[in-house]
């Protein structure tokens, strides 16, 4: 009989000098172990449609057995869609999933014929162990082995913990534990994942950029939160692992290994900067809308962005400055800013898969996933009694604070007039400083950046909301505005770089007057750019 359900889990990368570590644990207490081996082969399209679809269907070997099994995204990122099928030999059949709601999408996806085809392969040694804790029974899964495809290969090193019953925030309590006894980092990532990437020939982590938040006009205040929520922890959370991916056993190996190229380094550490301004920019936008976000999360959102801001500054000065310098004629050769970019590559996976770090980003998830639970009907969360734990006894994670008065809007109210209420005051706020801006100190420039950065990642999240036509071009402007803004930081920045006092060699002088000459010009495009951005109302109703 086929067996289909949700599962919900955590995935962490294991450092290499916490295996042997972890192993002990695993097996500590006289614990109960169970290890196979499990061999699998993924299949796919030639175009990739499953993996593009976020699903991903394979046949694994399990001691003397065959299963089928056919997975999809679900409402979170943690929950996946799971169908399997047991099957007496290694053939695939991909209609024996039909009346699943997976099964009817893969159905749809190869109604035109297209045939499937094997795309990569896993050699897994699993290790589980089932824990009960104080409010869940969780299992435990230790895997060590490869993935490959074709003559590539990727290692693997991780621990899965995957809620067998009981209550989420006791599954994060747990999860909590064991990131901070072995240094363990959060990677949302699954092997079909890793093993699409390395059957195409890209890096095991490509940096996830911005999407579309998924906005409609019919969704209330409560439902856009989490939508929003959801696209910007995403990009948080891609980003971050895929800086903090060297801790673990990610090497790539074999004739043809695949590596993540500085060029992918540089771009995920701007991406992560641009997923955390974006978080900020939705906790300010559904301000007083929604119960207020934790301290801990609006503190830790703040913290890591600034030092995710200072690899990217030292990435903007030898990628951006030193190069520009070196075409307008700067005596003497490149210099590195800080220690290079080994140092700098160094300084992103010690900051990504830091302590602070990783404890926040596991504390996102756990408020992020405690939204669903506070906002469900109290008949729809059956009451269980706790399980006797076979660990002792710890407090649990600090609950989020909570606001005791009902949010003001209802959770249910339309989102569109509240959100044009805000951006249009944004907006003003900032064109009262557009005519006066060549005025403006740095520090007022500065400010008034962080707005429009504010107003426009808002903005994007609330396109779908207005007229195409009107924010298209109101976006484009504020892009432009963005940019001036953001070079005219980049030469403040590089004036201090260079300000060498009395130290200063000749490079330093000749720097010192590019960057003014420069800043001059900027300061007239961004005013230009200012003055068009408010010409017409881009908030209007479709």
């Amino acid at each position: 009989m086929p067996e289909s359900n949700v599962e919900f889990e955590l995935k962490f990368l294991v450092p290499r000098r916490a295996r042997a570590a972890l192993r002990a644990a695993l097996g500590g207490r006289g614990a109960k172990l169970e290890r196979r081996r499990l061999v699998a082969r993924y299949f796919d399209t030639a175009d990739r449609r499953l993996a593009r679809a976020g699903m991903s269907l394979r046949l694994r070997r399990e001691g003397r057995r065959w299963m089928q099994t056919l997975k999809a995204g679900g409402e979170t990122a943690l929950a996946r869609f799971e169908h399997e099928v047991p099957r007496t030999d290694a053939v695939l059949d991909a209609a024996a999933h039909a009346g699943t709601p997976a099964g009817d999408r893969l159905a749809g996806l190869l109604a035109d014929g297209e045939p499937l085809l094997q795309r990569y392969g896993t050699d897994i040694r699993r290790v589980t162990r089932t824990l009960r804790t104080r409010g869940a029974t969780v299992e435990l899964a230790f895997d060590e082995g490869r993935i490959t495809a074709q003559d590539r290969e990727l290692r693997v090193c991780e621990l899965e913990l995957e809620l067998l019953s009981g209550s989420r925030p006791a599954l994060f309590t747990l999860a909590e534990r064991w990131r901070a006894r072995f240094g363990l980092v959060v990677d949302p990532r699954s092997k079909a994942e890793r093993g699409d990437a390395l059957a195409d020939g890209r890096p095991p982590v490509a940096p996830r950029r911005a999407r579309p938040a998924g906005l409609g006009r019919r969704l209330g205040v409560a439902a856009a939160w989490r939508e929003v929520l959801d696209e910007c922890i995403a990009q948080v959370l891609v980003n971050a692992s895929g800086l903090a991916a060297p801790v673990g056993v990610e090497a790539a190996a074999g004739r043809a290994a695949v590596d993540p190229p500085e060029a992918d380094r540089t771009e995920l550490v701007h991406q992560l900067r641009v997923g955390l301004r974006r978080l900020r920019s939705a906790f300010r936008l559904f301000r007083d809308w929604v119960p207020p976000v934790p301290e801990p999360i609006a503190t830790g959102a703040r913290d890591l962005s600034r030092a995710v801001g200072a690899v990217r500054d030292r990435d903007v000065l030898a990628q951006a400055i030193e190069p520009a310098l070196q075409r307008a004629g700067a005596p003497g050769s490149l210099q590195p800013a800080g220690g290079g970019a080994a140092a700098d590559a160094g300084d992103a996976v010690a900051l990504a898969a830091g302590q602070a770090a990783q404890q926040w980003l596991l504390a996102l998830l756990a408020w992020r996933h405690g939204l669903d639970a506070d906002e469900a009907p109290a008949a729809a969360r059956p009451a269980e009694p706790p399980a006797p734990s076979s660990e002792p006894p710890v407090p649990d994670l600090e609950p989020p604070a909570r606001n005791l008065e009902p949010p003001a809007p209802d959770p249910l109210a339309p989102l569109a007039p509240l959100v044009r209420r805000r951006l249009v005051r944004w907006l003003r706020s900032i064109a009262d400083d557009a005519g006066r801006f060549a005025q403006l100190d740095e520090a007022a420039r500065h400010a008034l950046r962080r707005r429009a950065k504010r107003l426009r990642y808002a903005s994007e999240f609330a396109a779908p909301l207005f007229r195409d036509k009107a924010m298209r071009r109101f976006l484009k402007r504020l892009q432009a505005v963005q940019e001036a803004l953001g070079e005219l930081n980049d030469l403040a920045l590089a004036a201090r770089h260079y300000d060498r006092g009395s130290a200063a060699g000749a490079r330093d002088w000749f720097a010192a007057g590019w960057i003014a000459a420069r800043r001059e010009a900027v300061i007239a495009q961004a005013g230009r750019a200012l003055a068009r951005l408010a010409e017409r109302d881009p908030f209007r109703r479709r």
